[in-house]
């Protein structure tokens, strides 16, 4: 399982588009392969109407939920369940 970060901007298909003006997205994404995951990651972030403006290039591998903090554990419960699991931390202004 692979933990990804991006920085995104909202577009005109996004639910979010009006409402925020970015967001970074954590994305957990259980693949075999870092090659592989980060282009999942940067697929589903699309899909969801974003724009991606940066990959963060250092990423993390997550072998069980003692890697995580509590708030984290359902989003990589999830990810095994589904095959990902993302969540929006979006904000309004550049501050």
């Amino acid at each position: 399982m692979y933990l990804i970060n991006i920085h995104a901007k909202p577009t005109k298909e996004s639910e979010q588009y009006d409402e925020v003006i970015g967001a970074f997205v954590s994305i957990y994404i259980d693949y075999k392969d870092l090659e592989g995951a980060m282009e999942l990651a940067q697929f589903y972030v699309r899909e969801e109407g974003w724009k991606i403006d940066e990959v963060e290039e250092e990423c993390y591998t997550i072998d069980s939920t003692e890697d995580l903090d509590e708030e984290d554990i359902e989003l990589y419960e999830e990810a095994l369940e589904y095959g990902f699991s993302m969540i929006f931390n979006c904000y309004e202004t550049e501050d």
